[in-house]
């Protein structure tokens, strides 16, 4: 628990970020609610509900690669996996519960884009799912932040304007790149745990 708090410490900033939009937008929402018909609303709030996802996205890849010391935290018990899978886990997990809250409020003020229920919930969650583990991969195999930033970007729009648009059923629409996400990052859990071509790569850099 002392190694989780002092990551914590490090990342609340970027912890309190997701909460922070969420505010945003829901007070956003409640502001337009007043003053437009939801017809006007819809298309605002499917634009500002891709920020958390494009956030989350750039927060994790900052929070994996801003900090290089493969070497200093391979001679240690701790290990360079276990500090990227913590801060993964604690960025991904304030990411997500901002997600459902986001979720949760536009839904009762009924301004989500292309509600259909309680199960739309997996759109949000699933994206960020999805965004926070190809950037874990790809931060592993690279260790470059601004790889690993356009690499959350490509995954975004690509979920935007190549897959959302086509499929329609929220768990169709998430399921499959969710599994493949996973895959992924347990992928990337394998690779960061080599701590011999950690050290080096970044050595290299």
């Amino acid at each position: 628990m002392a190694f989780v708090g002092i990551q914590l410490k490090r990342l609340y900033r970027l912890v309190l970020l997701p909460f922070i939009l969420t505010a945003g937008i829901l007070l956003a929402g409640f502001v337009l609610e007043g003053i437009w018909s939801l017809s006007r609303i819809r298309p605002v709030m499917m634009v500002l509900t891709q920020v958390p996802v494009i956030a989350a996205g750039l927060s994790t890849a900052f929070v994996l690669n801003g900090d290089p010391i493969v070497e200093l935290t391979e001679s240690t018990p701790t290990g360079w996996r276990k500090v990227q899978v913590t801060r993964l886990l604690i960025i991904t997990g304030a990411n997500l519960t901002a997600a459902g809250l986001l979720f949760i409020g536009l839904h009762m003020m009924r301004l989500w884009p292309r509600d259909q229920g309680w199960v739309s919930i997996i759109t949000p969650v699933g994206s960020i799912f999805m965004v926070n583990c190809l950037v874990f991969l790809i931060a592993v195999l690279t260790t470059s932040m601004p790889t690993s930033s356009l690499a959350s970007i490509a995954i975004w729009l690509f979920l935007c304007f190549i897959w959302d648009p086509y499929i329609t059923d929220p768990v169709r629409q998430r399921l499959i790149p969710m599994i493949i996400a996973a895959a992924g990052a347990i992928f990337g859990w394998n690779m960061c745990g080599d701590a011999e071509r950690n050290v080096v790569k970044v050595a290299a850099l």
